[in-house]
């Protein structure tokens, strides 16, 4: 394979590529399983229910970021994780510290967070092009996309709740 440099990489070099590329997409797994436990409290425990349902949908769309991120970094030759604690643990708090926090500030934390990690798969994307990988480079591209579209129906909630408003989900 040649990059757009000219330069032609080894079986190995490309091998090299992937397993620095792994060390990330495995912090972005690691987000997303974060991200899911997120939708799943605000689901459960919302009282609005435009915002619980707008939560369960994100929570199943979730699930299957999260399958995909996990078929990526086994395509690559990584084993991904299956859960983590901590992650799941941080949601918790962190949705339950709404009352404190306030419903637009705990909303805008996950909308920066989903932006976040679709600049993250952008890069993903843009590298593997550049190494040649034009096939994972289209996958992280659709990661990307989702995670846009996310953090803009974030968007809109924290665009449309009140200052100083909703202190509880």
């Amino acid at each position: 394979m040649t990059l757009a440099t000219g330069v032609e990489l080894t079986g190995d070099e490309r091998a090299r590529a992937h397993r620095s590329l792994v060390r990330d997409v495995k912090l972005a797994l690691l987000s997303e399983i974060g991200a899911r436990a997120v939708f799943d409290h605000i689901a459960r425990r919302s009282s609005d229910e435009a915002l619980a349902n707008l939560a369960r949908e994100m929570n199943l769309e979730g699930e299957r970021i999260v399958a995909e991120v996990r078929a990526l970094i086994t395509d690559l030759g990584a084993r991904p994780r299956h859960t983590s604690f901590r992650r799941r643990a941080l949601a918790r708090l962190l949705v339950h510290g709404a009352p404190i926090l306030g419903v637009r500030r705990v909303l805008r934390l996950i909308r920066d967070a989903e932006a976040t990690v679709a600049r993250w798969y952008a890069e993903y994307a843009h590298f593997l092009v550049s190494i040649g990988d034009d096939a994972r480079a289209a996958r992280f591209d659709a990661l990307r996309a989702a995670k846009e579209r996310r953090a803009s129906n974030l968007g809109a909630w924290v665009d449309n709740i009140v200052r100083g408003g909703a202190r509880r989900l």
